[in-house]
């Protein structure tokens, strides 16, 4: 099994049909969640990780269905059927219509965003002055999960992005985040040695950082947590998991 997808996902129910290209039988599914980069869905027949596969479904309030190609990045057979349902799916988008795109990744963040305003119990169209806000570092290689990161959390957060752990190691020391977000896997110099040296420098040696991969081995997380992590989360994250580790591991202001 492949590494499942890692952008932030909503959860929600939808029907879709799909088609193997090289077999004429149309087959339905049901959608678990979905991201701006593909669906997780529920399924009768199995499939094969790599197939593609020719999809048609819908967000809720659309009038034309979504139709687009996926790839099935992952399957895994469920412990206990759902329904007809055995298996569930990982599919990523790789070929969609443009303007289609862009209603997906708006429909996610807004669900996403109307999700954490519950979470933090803030009532629609009330502000956070800036100054309460709690201030997040985000330290991510992939510039669509840090455009995702900011656009979901911009109302309830600080949000700083950096694309590098030197980026985000200059960052850290000159603005004193409440809590830094990094990414294992990342070229030049990785989640590992950036937290080293995070841990290294006084003024950012007390910030508490959260790993996050795609990575599912147990040593890793080990290897983060030895290396003086507050925790780690495995992506595709949602945001109550966030929330959760944000309010539990936010530095306190002297």
């Amino acid at each position: 099994m492949t590494d499942k997808r890692e952008y932030p996902r909503y959860e929600m129910k939808g029907k879709v049909r799909f088609r193997v290209p090289e077999q004429m039988d149309i087959s339905m599914a049901s959608i678990k969640n979905i991201s701006g980069g593909g669906l997780c869905l529920l399924t009768e027949p199995k499939v094969k990780a790599g197939q593609k596969l020719s999809l048609e479904f819908g967000l809720p309030g659309d009038v034309k269905p979504i139709l687009g190609v996926g790839k099935v990045c992952w399957v895994e057979e469920l412990d206990y059927p759902l329904g007809r349902f055995n298996f569930r799916v990982g599919i990523e988008f790789v070929k969609i219509d443009e303007e289609r795109q862009a209603r997906i990744d708006k429909f996610v963040v807004n669900c996403l965003k109307s999700q954490i305003k519950e979470e933090v119990g803030r009532k629609e169209g009330e502000r956070i002055p800036d100054s309460d806000k709690i201030t997040i570092l985000a330290i991510d290689d992939d510039k669509v999960t840090l455009k995702l990161i900011k656009d979901v959390f911009k109302d309830e957060f600080n949000v700083i992005v950096a694309t590098s752990g030197h980026m985000g190691l200059e960052k850290a020391r000159e603005l004193d985040p409440d809590i830094i977000l990094l990414d294992i896997i990342m070229p030049d110099m990785d989640g590992f040695s950036t937290l080293m040296l995070l841990k290294d420098f006084p003024e950012t040696a007390k910030i508490p950082v959260i790993m996050l991969s795609v990575v599912r081995e147990k040593t890793k997380v080990f290897q983060a947590i030895q290396h003086g992590a507050n925790d780690f989360m495995i992506k595709p994250f949602t945001s109550e998991t966030i929330i959760k580790k944000i309010k539990k591991y936010k530095k306190k202001k002297n």
